[in-house]
């Protein structure tokens, strides 16, 4: 297991930066503890085939980071439990699947958005799962085959373009997860997040992910009541043979619009450009909260809209650099603000 401070310096001072510029702006019901540098955060590197031995493939390690306080808790500075879980799903990862990840390599992907989450007493799991093929494969066909391909990963079962079986779903393997994380840290609470019948308890669990894996937070959160979403680059399911969003964008959610938070930039033209990006936004009626907010012009609490973006760091930039710009640690210090509105502000 590799232990690192919970942040770099400059991700703690935009943390602090927001909460001193906002704590009189967010009230006590979106207030949260202070960022404390006497907080390490752990990362535990485990295979999906150690929790089930049925798994064969997508081997590489799901993350799992782990609050570990190295201070007393004091009234001032709590060691910050939330008992809920931050699932981060990635997204398309076409890599090898007997790929093993070096567990020397924190800043990978999204390791300082969930170091942060942890941090904000979340327990956080970044789950492997099978993405080595794009949703937009499906962008030129019927209106529901998105919901096809994702719910194939998702739960298991097949669409035109992926097979997956329930071992390999997203459930399955979360659920092997949790229990083998009950199983060996017994002290740390995770049966918590699985109902008495083995299922998956979504009300405790907050959905989030870049790109591919947004959409399947999205879609999950359509299906289950859950705690709260956060789509990063997501989600991108625009159907080119109709000019339209999706039909699962627009049908009714199980999870509360209001509790939806997007990311996105505004040169990110991966599977789908901004402005058929805005056009899945508002199918998912996130407007309803107010219009696109610009993070760079706007300060937190972003006048509390769900759908945020970004064109920095300005000038033209390629569409897979902005792509991964919401998200990726080499920000951290620009985008921790708006993380920790996403991961903090209230939604009820």
């Amino acid at each position: 297991m590799l232990r690192f401070r919970a942040t770099p310096r400059a991700l703690c001072a935009g943390v602090a930066f927001f909460l001193g510029m906002n704590a009189g702006r967010l009230g006590a019901a979106e207030s949260v503890p202070p960022a404390s540098p006497e907080t390490d955060i752990a990362i535990r590197f485990v295979p999906p085939s150690t929790t089930d031995p049925a798994i064969k493939t997508f081997n590489q390690p799901h993350r799992i980071y782990v609050r570990t306080a190295t201070a007393p808790a004091t009234a001032a500075n709590p060691a910050p439990s939330r008992g809920e879980l931050l699932l981060w799903l990635p997204g398309t990862m076409p890599a090898p699947n007997d790929a093993v990840a070096d567990p020397t390599v924190t800043k990978e992907g999204a390791a300082a958005f969930c170091t942060l989450a942890a941090q904000m007493g979340y327990d956080v799991i970044s789950l492997r799962y099978p993405n080595a093929l794009s949703a937009s494969a499906a962008r030129r066909d019927e209106p529901n085959e998105f919901e096809h391909f994702r719910m194939a990963i998702i739960a298991g079962g097949t669409s035109k373009y992926i097979t997956v079986g329930r071992i390999d779903s997203i459930e399955h393997r979360l659920r092997a997860l949790l229990r083998y994380l009950g199983v060996h840290y017994p002290a740390e609470g995770w049966p918590g997040y699985l109902n008495q019948d083995g299922s998956i308890r979504w009300e405790k669990i907050a959905v989030a992910g870049q790109s591919q894996g947004g959409g399947h937070a999205a879609l999950i959160a359509t299906r289950h009541r859950v705690a709260r979403v956060i789509c990063t680059g997501a989600p991108k399911d625009f159907n080119l043979r109709l000019a339209a969003p999706a039909a699962w964008l627009a049908a009714e959610s199980a999870t509360p619009r209001r509790r939806y938070f997007t990311f996105n930039h505004r040169q990110d033209r991966q599977a789908a450009t901004f402005a058929q990006q805005l056009q899945n936004l508002h199918a998912m009626k996130l407007g309803a909260f107010g219009g696109p907010v610009d993070v760079d012009r706007t300060p937190p609490p972003f006048q509390h809209s769900r759908i945020l973006t970004t064109d920095y760091p300005g000038g033209t930039i390629d569409s897979n650099t902005a792509h991964t710009a919401v998200i990726t640690w080499r920000n951290a210090a620009v985008f921790a603000p708006v993380w920790l509105y996403m991961l903090t502000a209230s939604v009820d």
